[in-house]
């Protein structure tokens, strides 16, 4: 038995490619994951930043609905404008 462990994560430049995205909106997406991970290792995140930033990537995955990919196992199918139930979210409080 070895203790030398190999794991190979997939990063998400190679997730990014392997639905489809096009380079520009990959290089952006990876961009906006850098700038929320510094953001969120600040003491004092700006909160309504890290969401726009959130939304801009979400939004440029989302416009790609990648014919080959496989939406089994998701709640909801992107195509479906009423999958996502804002109501069934636990809110925290602060």
């Amino acid at each position: 038995m070895s203790d030398n462990i190999t794991m190979t994560a997939p990063s998400l430049s190679d997730f990014l490619a392997r639905i489809g995205l096009p380079q520009a909106a990959r290089d952006r997406v990876i961009a906006i994951d850098q700038k929320l991970a510094d953001a969120l290792a600040s003491d004092d995140p700006d909160a309504n930043g890290c969401a726009d930033l959130v939304l801009e990537a979400a939004d440029l995955i989302a416009d790609l609905d990648p014919p080959g990919f496989d939406w089994k196992g998701w709640a909801d199918d992107p195509g479906d404008d009423d999958g996502f139930d804002f109501d069934a979210i636990e809110w925290g409080e602060e």
